[in-house]
């Protein structure tokens, strides 16, 4: 097998982002490999832990991916205040002799600087035109925990476990190497489950994640990187659960046309023509839908750090962007000159976390992270863009962990799934393999 096939073999995904396979977007030649270290979310320490835990497998993987690209050098980009990433990183690159050349490159604690967008205009200058991908400017842009497993893939190791950030209202918060598949409630109990009675999970960040109740039967994925326990009446929760008509409510009594979610949109500040401030006028006005509305991240800085007024353009956004591309809109935009001073007015992290009462979630990169068992998985068939791999086993079978338990599509854009722990297949239905450890 060529390097492209051990990663497609090894159903290698996007980490950190909608699960792209990763031996799809390598298929592609681009100038620069951008390891993205930023770990974008604020909370999320798995990547910080990799980094400090990985070093020298870092860098030989950087390497590596960007020898398969046929790019002239990798760049691991990492927020200013890594210290101790920054340190092991430093202190791995003169022993490993490397071709191409890996070197770091530092980016400034805002949010949300691992967007894809503002990391390859970080880090290189350059700017990725509106609805366009990073290729487009000569980058392929992997994350952290992605190029480790590429690494493993390489090696003939598939991906079975993910390192996942718990915290919150939570006993034991920290980062677990969990086995994929795992229920979500079982990794909480593991966790030393809930410190209050009602709550609320939020699957991924605190700014961009999914809410979800704790009676919803979810498992983790290849692409899932936190779980947040949040009070019910905690600031996030109110904004996710705000029903939109009482959005429309209050965005006409109360939206003042400030533009303030305008000025600080990060996408905005790269020269991209999105205006969060007319999308809420057209939204209030329910008599037309904001086009630009097509070019919003959903990194919630709008909603959650710009209003001065505590409204809800992020979610107004996802709504008409929906509507927008139900209605079979493509519009095309134009690359804009970024506003004057733009770097002034980008968000500083801890600013972020204090506005969105989380600061003392916020918990430090542990030494070690903690192993969890299961015993059973429920594995989904897609954790991936594309079509659902299609299972290569039966109920009755036994499987070792790194077993292919589906295959990806032929033909089709996929990735090929595997057996997360040693057991026997228990079930196949509604899109899971379900696995019971062997007793």
């Amino acid at each position: 097998m060529n390097d492209l096939d051990l990663l497609r073999s090894g159903g290698v995904v996007g980490g950190g982002g909608a699960g792209f396979p990763l031996f799809k977007k390598l298929s592609a030649p681009a100038e620069l490999l951008l390891i993205n270290g930023a770990e974008c979310e604020p909370l999320l320490k798995s990547d910080q832990y990799l980094m400090q835990r990985y070093p020298k497998e870092l860098l030989q993987a950087a390497s590596r991916l960007a020898s398969i690209i046929g790019a002239k050098e990798a760049v691991i980009c990492l927020k200013d205040h890594y210290s101790s990433q920054i340190r092991a990183l430093t202190d791995a690159l003169p022993s490993l002799s490397l071709a191409p050349a890996v070197r770091l490159h530092l980016l400034p604690t805002v949010y949300p600087i691992g967007d894809e967008q503002a990391l390859v205009h970080s880090a290189t200058g350059r700017t990725v035109p509106p609805g366009a991908l990073p290729g487009s400017v000569g980058c392929t842009v992997v994350s952290v925990s992605t190029a480790l497993n590429a690494r493993r893939a390489l090696e003939g190791k598939p991906v079975t476990r993910r390192f996942i950030t718990v915290a919150g209202e939570v006993k034991r918060p920290g980062v677990y190497r969990v086995p994929i598949g795992l229920p979500v409630r079982l990794l909480l109990e593991q966790a030393g489950g809930p410190t209050v009675s009602d709550y609320r999970l939020i699957l991924g960040g605190p700014m961009m994640g999914s809410l979800t109740s704790p009676d919803t039967e979810t498992v983790v994925t290849k692409t899932l990187g936190g779980v947040l326990v949040l009070p019910a009446d905690h600031l996030l929760v109110r904004h996710a659960e705000l029903p939109p008509e009482q959005m429309r409510i209050r965005a006409m009594s109360v939206c003042i046309q400030c533009r303030t979610c305008t000025d600080l949109c990060p996408r905005h500040l790269l020269g991209h023509p999105i205006y969060p401030h007319l999308t809420m006028r057209s939204f209030a006005a329910g008599n037309r839908l904001e086009k630009s509305a097509m070019l919003c991240m959903e990194c919630g800085i709008c909603e959650l750090y710009a209003c001065p007024m505590g409204l809800n353009p992020r979610r107004i956004q996802q709504k008409q962007k929906a509507e927008l591309r139900q209605a079979g809109e493509k519009p095309a935009f134009q690359l804009k000159d970024p506003p004057a001073l733009a770097e002034y007015h980008q968000a500083p992290s801890e600013r972020v976390l204090a506005k969105i009462h989380a600061s003392r979630y916020d918990i430090p990169v542990p030494e070690n992270c903690i192993d969890v068992t299961a015993p059973f998985v429920c594995i989904p068939l897609k954790q991936h863009i594309g079509v659902p791999a299609v299972p290569c086993v039966q109920a009755g079978d036994p499987v070792q962990q790194g077993d292919t338990i589906g295959r990806m599509a032929e033909g089709a854009l996929g990735a090929d799934v595997h057996a997360s722990i040693c057991g026997t297949v228990d079930k196949i239905e509604n899109g899971f393999i379900v696995i019971r450890a062997r007793s």
